[in-house]
């Protein structure tokens, strides 16, 4: 786990909302807790590059979690577009090493994450891949695709952080979805392999994807700030026991 991350950072707000003005009231209402924002797809095809540049102008930083997957050529060009506009790092699938290459050559000060396998993806999905071998597996291999290449960092499964850094060490970024306070009950939930904050950061991940855990609560703000301060508790602790 990287402990000079501010803690403000450490979460990364999922706007996962259909227009940019619900998605700039999230951004006022937490902005002063939560410094990190991620725009996905649905959001980025409807609203494009003026919403992105909003956010980084209010001076936050911005996840552009669009999991880009395509030739090399076309994956660099798109970078390209991406570095001009501020954004601090932005998702493509790390299915080939080639294609993870072509988006970092052309990535200025964006940071590439490699996307290993989705968070939604369980055991039956997994075998519908047909890969021979875990889920654990999968990450690790494409892990390394994305770290070879030059990426800054993977998004993976807070349950493969502490493979992941027991294979590949700690200098690079694990960015964590599915991650669920214990108290979360809202819904039906389409992750399936989900951590609590605390576990995650202790399995070593960097930044944890938040949405529906802050966005469908009655007090969105002080869920926030919960989970940050459980997030800075973890972060302390290993440096308790070295003193």
């Amino acid at each position: 786990m990287n402990t000079t991350i501010p803690l403000r950072e450490r979460i990364i707000f999922a706007l996962d909302v259909p227009t940019a003005d619900q998605a700039k009231d999230w951004v006022r209402v937490l902005g002063g807790t939560v410094g990190y924002f991620k725009v996905g797809l649905q959001l980025f095809l409807a609203e494009g590059f003026p919403l992105v540049d909003w956010i980084v102008d209010q001076g936050h930083k911005l996840m552009l979690d669009l999991k880009f997957h395509d030739i090399p050529q076309t994956v660099g060009l798109t970078m390209r577009e991406v570095a001009r506009h501020g954004v601090h790092l932005a998702t493509v699938h790390a299915h080939t090493t080639a294609m993870l290459r072509a988006a970092t050559a052309e990535a200025g000060d964006t940071g590439v994450l490699g996307v290993t396998v989705l968070t939604s993806v369980g055991e039956e999905e997994h075998r519908e891949l047909g890969f021979p071998g875990s889920i654990e597996d999968m990450v690790r291999a494409r892990a390394g695709y994305a770290l070879a290449a030059g990426c800054a960092g993977v998004v993976a499964s807070a349950r493969e952080a502490a493979l992941l850094r027991n294979a590949y060490g700690h200098d690079y970024l694990i960015v964590t979805p599915g991650i669920r306070p214990a108290s979360h009950t809202h819904g039906k939930d389409d992750q399936r392999r989900v951590m609590t904050p605390a576990k995650a950061i202790a399995a070593g991940a960097d930044h944890l994807v938040v949405g529906r855990p802050i966005s469908q609560a009655e007090k969105p703000l002080e869920v926030a700030e919960a989970m940050l301060e459980e997030v800075d508790s973890t972060v302390k602790e290993p440096a308790k026991k070295r003193t």
